[in-house]
């Protein structure tokens, strides 16, 4: 890259850490950061964060990737921002966190999403929102709060999603949210792309309380002076708001035509396929949204524990493939991926659920948990290695029928991105599994590459988000599944399958959840 052309950064505030990274007019990465930073859970499915935590590790990672390109400041055009849906925090008057945000997979509100039911019949809710009814969206977790906290529910002056906060935290004085980020709300009017007013008198709170809806990819101020200190950017570099990560995932991945759709493989897991039209849609096991693209739709899938599975095993069981990760200076995850293939497709017939935060698409289940089934006194470490990755692409695969059967003509053109996908041998899992073919982008942080994107578009780099896709995404490979394990995995997507529906019509899911709350 010429030390004169134009870059822009790309912001991921994500669930379990901020992936700040500076690409060049062509999506080549020039600067890459990464602060990590955690969740906490003060009783049983309960999952807070701390936005002060999120804001820190924006700083230090956009520290981090500044320090790496090493440009001059007038190479910096336009910053863009991806934040997580559905975690929403609180802040008074001066705009101050009065506690922790609630974060999307947060699972307080099973009660208080009778409030909403009250309200809505299923059928007509999703229409209305794009949405099923589910306690895990914002506006059960809101009805929560004045059920149950009406203190810090009179106390709030502003419900926000994190990308208007921390947007103004740098400086931006456009105080707006946007349709993109607004999906795992539950409380936006889809026709409209604008707030639901049935949803917020449910909820009891009124527009006063909640930034009005604005455009995704669209300046909402420049850089100040105390955010250029914290951030190590140049003062008065072009603020955007981008979208919601995964609508920022679909940018930077290219999806942006009919037919297209990319499954993001992070924390969570989240399918995203470009609408035209909503007309489109099918049947209901899906939710949509407003699409990063100004104007258009997208609609969504997900499965929300996949990366926190893996992560789960590092943290807890990972002992030793963390010691043999640092003594060979590699990646724990490469290390998994590799154990997993000393185990045979099917893991010697040892199987993963991977609910450990509820189970979402098509199911929609809050109370649903994940667990090792088929266990023998002859299985190693490596089956379960294997049977954890093969639970997570079985969890993937119902999310990817839904789209089929759901959306009138499918999915022609399938694309994977996200941390997850940085591995080809866990790629090759996730396609064969899957059973069709999966393209992988040459940038695999599509998140962050989206926001920038959607930064350089709403900063007047590009003259449309197609210019700017065509521009600064670039194809790298494409995985075709194995036909010699179609018939394996098609057996054991039906065993898995077939045994959460088991467990969950006998009601034993829901008598755990019980169980939990009782003694916690």
């Amino acid at each position: 890259m010429s030390r004169t052309g134009k870059v822009f950064v790309g912001i991921d505030a994500g669930t379990t850490g901020c992936t700040v990274m500076i690409f060049d007019e062509k999506g080549n990465a020039v600067g890459h950061g990464y602060q990590e930073y955690n969740c906490s859970s003060p009783q049983p499915g309960w999952i807070e964060q701390s936005l002060d935590e999120v804001w820190a590790g924006i700083c230090s990672a956009t520290k981090q990737a500044v320090a790496r390109a090493d440009l001059p400041a007038e190479a910096y055009h336009s910053v863009g921002l991806s934040s997580q849906r559905g975690t929403f925090g609180l802040l008074d008057e001066n705009r101050r966190p009065l506690m922790n945000s609630l974060v999307w997979n947060c699972g307080r509100a099973l009660k208080s999403v009778e409030a909403i039911s009250a309200e809505f019949g299923a059928a007509e809710h999703q229409t209305h929102t794009g949405m099923t009814i589910s306690p895990l969206w914002s506006a059960a977790k809101i009805v929560w709060l004045r059920e149950n906290r009406p203190d810090l529910f009179d106390a709030t002056r502003w419900f926000v999603n994190g990308q208007e906060y921390f947007l103004w935290r740098m400086g931006a004085d456009d105080w707006a949210t946007d349709p993109a980020s607004l999906t795992l709300n539950g409380m936006m009017d889809i026709a409209k792309l604008d707030w639901s007013d049935r949803i917020l008198s449910a909820c009891g709170i009124g527009r006063d309380r909640l930034p009005p809806v604005g455009t995704p990819a669209t300046m909402a101020g420049r850089l100040s002076k105390a955010a250029a200190h914290e951030t190590g950017l140049p003062e008065g570099v072009i603020l955007c708001r981008g979208a919601g990560d995964q609508q920022c995932a679909a940018i930077g991945a290219g999806v942006i035509k009919q037919g297209m759709a990319e499954f993001t493989v992070g924390t969570s897991g989240v399918m995203v396929a470009h609408l035209d039209s909503v007309d489109r849609i099918k049947g209901n096991k899906l939710w949509w949204g407003g699409h990063g693209v100004p104007g258009a739709w997208d609609i969504e899938g997900g499965a929300f524990s996949l990366g926190a599975s893996l992560r789960w095993w590092r943290d807890h069981l990972g002992r030793n493939e963390l010691d043999d990760a640092a003594r060979r200076k590699t990646s724990v995850y490469s290390v998994m991926v590799e154990q997993a293939h000393n185990s045979k497709p099917g893991a010697n017939g040892a199987m993963f659920h991977s609910f450990m935060a509820s189970q979402v698409t098509p199911y929609y289940d809050a109370v649903a948990r994940g667990g090792f089934l088929g266990l023998g006194l002859y299985h190693e470490r490596h089956d379960l290695i294997r049977a954890l990755l093969e639970g997570c692409s079985h969890e993937m695969k119902m999310v990817f029928d839904s789209f089929q059967s759901d959306i009138e003509g499918g999915i022609t053109d399938f694309r994977l991105t996200g941390g997850g996908t940085k591995s080809d041998g866990f790629v090759q899992i996730m396609t064969d599994v899957i059973g069709v073919p999966s393209t992988v982008t040459k940038e695999r942080e599509c998140t962050a590459l989206g926001a920038a994107i959607l930064g350089a578009f709403g900063s007047g780099a590009f003259s449309s988000i197609d210019e700017a896709v065509g521009a600064m995404v670039q194809v790298e490979s494409t995985f075709e599944p194995n036909a010699k394990l179609g018939e394996l995995y098609s057996e054991q997507h039906a065993i898995y399958r077939g045994i959460y529906e088991a467990i969950a019509k006998s009601g034993q899911y829901a008598a755990l959840s019980d169980f939990s709350q009782k003694y916690q």
